[in-house]
């Protein structure tokens, strides 16, 4: 080793060094989903797992280059990765919706603008007017503004829960089909929530969720390098936060009669320890099942992030996934997705 060492120039030096870190932090990552957040405070290492991976193919890529057999170590961890790559990017087309399916769509409205986040004055319009035309079977809305409420009046059934009863934000169910239960997770401590409708389909009936988990309150005017260290260390008691919000979908889901849908936009990456956990349900993510691409659904200027999601029991089977990446109306993108019996 000694000698294989003494061979390398100090850019080659570097460059191994560098390789060594990244790969071991990589293999790291790998096991964070698998740990709960509450026991382990750097569970937030898995929001940097897609750029991890990427940086260590570079670095096969080098190696190749440079005609080094050091390409091996980068290969193992990334033949270790691959069932994560699945996570972050597909290569296979999307796929058209059947003509029997059943459409879900999960959007994150933020408000309707509101507040005003952007200066363009109709906003509100075309989110209502593009929810209109494109008119999904059922339709789960996070950041749902009270005043909205009769803005739907091509659905005929329609759900808007409130965590209290003088909220004005809450979540929203609309859907073309008997809605005959619904309620609210009553997340605890916080702002965000999670709802659930039983909707009635011809011969079936299932549950839809709509999960809003607990943000990161991290805006695009933060990141810099002078605030990135303040931002780092506010993300593990937010992965905890998480980690007690999913452990009530989990219980809750439990009890469930019926097959769930879950929508929703989960704050946080397909490789953290929430995720892994609704997952290990046996539910079938429908990006993974039908998308292509990276499959980002949050305005990001810096890296495809996709934390809105919809997962279906393996009751059905999902025919397409589609996210509406050119429809600037809030900062997370619209994604919907195509159901259908399995025979």
């Amino acid at each position: 080793m000694k000698n294989l060492w003494r061979t390398l120039s100090l850019v080659e030096k570097i460059i191994l060094l560098a390789n060594g870190g990244v790969g071991v932090i990589l293999l790291f990552a790998y096991l964070l989903p698998f740990v709960p957040p509450q026991y382990f405070e750097y569970a937030s290492l898995t929001v940097f797992t897609p750029i991890l991976m990427l940086a260590n193919m570079i670095f096969i890529g080098i190696w190749i280059v440079r005609r080094r057999w050091w390409f091996l170590f980068s290969s193992v961890l990334f033949i270790i990765g691959l069932p994560f790559m699945h996570r972050f990017v597909q290569f296979a087309k999307s796929k058209k919706a059947p003509k029997e399916h059943l459409s879900i769509m999960s959007f994150n409205v933020r408000l309707f603008n509101h507040y005003k986040w952007n200066p363009d004055s109709s906003l509100r319009d075309q989110i209502i007017q593009f929810i209109a035309q494109e008119h999904p079977n059922i339709l789960a809305l996070q950041e749902f503004y009270s005043k909205e409420n009769k803005s739907f009046p091509f659905y005929k059934y329609k759900k808007f829960i409130y965590k209290n009863p003088k909220d004005k934000i809450g979540q929203a169910i609309l859907s073309d089909y008997p809605i005959i239960e619904s309620g609210s997770l009553d997340f605890p401590h916080t702002g965000n929530n999670g709802i659930f409708a039983d909707i009635v389909t011809g011969k079936d009936t299932l549950r839809v969720y709509s999960l809003h988990f607990e943000s990161f309150h991290i805006e695009d005017t933060e990141i810099s390098q002078e605030n990135s260290k303040r931002i780092f260390l506010k993300l593990p008691r937010r992965f905890a936060i998480q980690q007690a919000q999913v452990e009530l979908f989990n219980a809750h889901a439990d009890r469930s009669p019926y097959p769930i849908v879950v929508c929703g936009d989960f704050n946080n990456t397909a490789f953290s320890y929430l995720y892994q956990k609704i997952q290990d349900r046996g539910l079938i993510d429908s990006f993974q099942e039908a998308g292509s691409g990276f499959g980002s659904t949050y305005d990001f200027p810096y890296f495809p992030f996709r934390i809105d999601y919809i997962l279906a029991d393996p009751y059905f089977k999902i025919t397409s996934h589609k996210v509406y990446s050119h429809t600037p109306y809030s900062d997370h993108y619209p994604i919907k997705a195509s159901l259908v019996k399995r025979k």
